[in-house]
């Protein structure tokens, strides 16, 4: 494990830290946060402007369930559902990027 203090790197870790914070938000059940949301944003804008890619499945499936798990008129099982397939594409994602900063640079996926 070799860290090299480049700033794609910090940037990287950068987005890796606002996904912790957006899981941390959809852990706690907040799922009308606007902090996933934003996470896909910048992770989006993050991957088309850098050579560090993501899985764009894994990219835009997560997003889509970021958006799904904002409508209110959803069951609770169904929300519980959504919210663990959000939330584990976040932290896939959060892997990536560290794998990435951590790693040759290369994408593990």
């Amino acid at each position: 494990m070799d860290f090299d203090s480049t700033p794609m790197n910090m940037t990287t870790l950068l987005v890796a830290a606002l996904a912790a914070a957006a899981v941390f938000m959809m852990l706690r059940k907040r799922y009308d946060s606007n902090l996933p949301l934003l996470f896909y944003f910048i992770a989006v804008l993050f991957s088309n402007f850098t050579d560090r890619e993501v899985n764009p499945f894994l990219l835009y499936g997560g997003l889509a369930f970021a958006l799904l798990l904002r409508f209110e008129f959803l069951n609770q099982g169904f929300s519980k559902i959504i919210a663990f397939f959000a939330t584990s594409s976040m932290c896939l994602i959060i892997y990536v990027l560290v794998a990435q900063v951590f790693g040759d640079g290369s994408s593990p996926f």
